[in-house]
């Protein structure tokens, strides 16, 4: 008999609020659940891609071992008893830093799988904790926590603005960027353009349908946002177009932002950028002038070399318009529990370093970019085993096969997840974790990143396929067979106290405690409701933990790198940028993607290629070979090699290449030729 249940998407980042029908334990159907405000907007297309992921051919069902003959199966305590065995033996032989964890992006969309994977790696003792947040968000966390004193992750209040800017205009395919979901911002930006007249540019070296539809398009080359923004700040500032009083009452550094950024005039960034200085200097005044503006981050802003600078650019560009920490502008979200609090006892200038390289971990996570680096580098604390969590290194981190070649040559590699992929392989265990859709979850640890007050529940819609289980699940059954570290470790004892605690504990338990401690609702009443609504968020909430409690608009740091800052130059050898951090969806893995054909490799037709030609992309790193997509629309000076999809773009990203703050790899404004294969 059909049954409907609430649920929400977790396969991107659009975490729309839906209504599941189920019958016969199966998904017939998803529709957007429209009584509350995740609802809004359309369902992306993931969400019917993977209705049938239980059934699915791929799905991984049983534990399985690598022997020289090839994979068997084997039952779940034999292969928890064997693999926490090798995690003891290598952690009492070289030390809990020869032990590090591998946590994938879908690993956050679980509040109990985020929990229970920073749980492990804290109880173990390890600093090496590995994820994509250094380029999925980590560098505006950053930037953020420089400027207003804590962590945060800052939203666009993409609805409310009369003058938006987007920074990469594949906003909507993409759920409106990193750490901001919502799919009802494109109908926003819709209505507000009908209702009050706002103007919306696109800056962009693809003219997307957003662009297409803008009031402007800027066809920026790849990578070169922080100029832009560089060119918009001295253009306001030299006019003394920025709101004094908001200034002299809320923010300190004024003065030396202002004499850095003249070294950035529209002249000079209009070159580098590849568009007219006076459009841009016509943007800057209307972005003034306007009542409330933003300017709206995008992945390809986040993946690039100068990922924080252009973040703390973006920021700053706000606050001196006095669009920060104020409706239309950005605004900060406490979430249902308020996890910038929490975030605020993890500063990163007080966090451990890297081994290699030297960075401090940001949220307890190092840059995924330098897993090859810990792994083959000689010494104390050389990586020597890996428990990846719903990731795919192999193909997800830069490296190509130099990072394969790593992972072949670690004593154990663990590896947790729904299905197969390209690090199967190299694995010695492969261990089968559960889908969205089969787990029950409450929405708790990311309601920050929304745009309203909510919180909800979703029971498991369907039933895991033969013995997969959570990734919490999993790790706490490890933890216990290995214990926690007896040799001191990285973090400070009450961190490794408080993650051994967290790796036991019944996390659903605790989630329960968690959810009835925030005063707003109880789990029982969002099993009966499915949902908890709180209104809008207070966007005017001013929330400034610095030392000087202003907003500090030129931090040290950023005045140190803004100082080595230089134009970007093509290596000898290449005539052409790539830009490979805009995905046409925003799927978190392979797995969950509509079928349908690669998107290969786009050029302008003044190239001289046609389309479905087999042609060779070079880098410094290396090469791929990929088909040809004709896209006029594209600067014909540009490559968009879309990653994640059938071509293997981390052969051409350089693991020794990233933003010096964070780690973010270098996924936009890389050099690189293109000829036939």
């Amino acid at each position: 008999m059909a049954e409907e249940r609430f649920t929400w998407c977790r396969q991107g980042e659009c975490m729309a609020s839906l209504v599941a029908t189920v019958d016969d334990g199966r998904i017939t159907s998803l529709v957007p659940n429209e009584a509350v405000p995740s609802g809004r907007g359309p369902t992306c297309g993931l969400c019917g891609a993977s209705m049938g992921a239980a059934t699915d051919a791929r799905r991984l069902r049983q534990p399985r071992r690598r022997t020289p003959t090839g994979w068997e199966d084997v039952a779940w305590p034999e292969a928890i008893k064997e693999i926490g065995g090798k995690l003891k033996a290598i952690r009492s032989q070289s030390g809990a830093r020869a032990i590090a964890v591998y946590a994938g992006a879908p690993v956050g969309t679980s509040s109990q799988g985020t929990t229970r994977t920073l749980a492990f790696a804290l109880g173990l003792g390890t600093p090496n904790l590995f994820s994509p947040l250094a380029g999925h968000g980590g560098a505006w966390v950053r930037a953020g926590e420089l400027m207003l004193g804590h962590p945060v992750v800052l939203q666009g209040d993409v609805g409310r603005a009369h003058y938006v800017v987007l920074l990469g205009a594949n906003q909507e395919a993409q759920g409106w960027g990193p750490l901001q979901a919502g799919r009802h911002h494109a109908d926003d930006l819709t209505f507000s353009r009908k209702t009050k007249g706002t103007k919306v540019i696109a800056a962009d070296a693809r003219k997307t349908p957003m662009a297409a539809g803008a009031d402007l398009h800027l066809p920026i080359r790849p990578g070169t946002e922080v100029f832009l923004l560089l060119g918009m700040l001295d253009t306001i500032i030299k006019n003394a177009w920025h709101e004094k009083q908001y200034v002299a009452d809320f923010a300190t550094g004024f003065e030396g932002l202002a004499t850095a950024v003249a070294a950035w005039p529209v002249e000079r960034v209009g070159e580098i950028c590849g568009v007219a200085p006076e459009a841009i200097a016509g943007v800057a005044l209307k972005y003034s002038r306007a009542a409330m503006a933003l300017a709206h981050r995008s992945p390809q802003m986040l993946k690039s070399e100068n990922a924080t600078l252009a973040s703390w650019a973006c920021i700053a560009l706000h606050g001196i318009t006095a669009n920060l920490l104020r409706p239309g502008g950005l605004f900060e979200n406490k979430g249902v529990i308020d996890v910038q609090a929490v975030a605020g006892q993890l500063p990163t200038d007080k966090a451990p370093l890297t081994r290699v390289g030297g960075l401090p971990l940001l949220l307890l996570q190092a840059p995924a970019v330098l897993l090859a680096d810990e792994i083959l580098t000689p010494g104390e604390g050389q990586v020597r085993a890996l428990v990846s969590v719903l990731g795919n290194p192999a193909a997800d981190v830069p490296g190509g096969d130099r990072l394969r070649g790593a992972l072949e040559g670690l004593d154990l590699l663990v590896q947790i997840d729904v299905a197969e992929n390209e690090t199967s392989p190299h694995a010695h265990w492969i261990l089968p974790a559960t889908h969205p859709w089969e787990r029950e979850d409450v929405h708790l640890h990311d309601t920050s990143i929304l745009p309203w007050r909510e919180t909800a529940y979703t029971p498991a819609l369907v039933s895991p396929p033969g013995e997969a289980r959570t990734e919490g699940e999993i790790l706490g059954q490890l933890f216990a067979e290995v214990g926690p570290t007896l040799r001191g470790g990285a973090h400070g004892a009450h961190l490794r106290a408080l993650g051994a605690l967290l790796s036991r504990i019944d996390l659903p338990a605790w989630e329960a405690r968690a959810i009835e401690f925030s005063g707003k609702t109880t789990l029982e009443e969002l099993r009966s409701q499915g949902s908890w609504q709180g209104g809008e968020v207070d966007r005017a909430y001013f929330n400034v933990t610095t030392a000087s409690g202003r907003i500090e608009l030129f931090p040290p740091a950023i005045a140190a790198a803004l100082a080595e800052l230089k134009p970007p130059r093509l290596a000898a050898g290449m005539d052409r940028w790539l830009q490979a951090a805009a995905p046409p969806d925003a799927a978190m893995r392979a797995f969950d993607r509509p079928a349908g054909a690669d998107p290969g490799v786009g050029l302008h037709s003044e190239l001289g290629f046609a389309a479905g030609d087999r042609v060779r992309v070079t880098t410094e790193a290396g090469w791929v070979v990929a088909i040809v997509r004709l896209d006029d629309g594209l600067r014909p000076d540009t490559v968009d090699l879309p990653a994640g999809y059938a071509t293997d773009v981390s052969r051409l990203i350089p693991g020794d290449r990233h933003d010096p703050f964070t780690g973010a790899p270098v996924f936009a404004g890389l050099s690189c030729r293109v000829e036939r294969a």
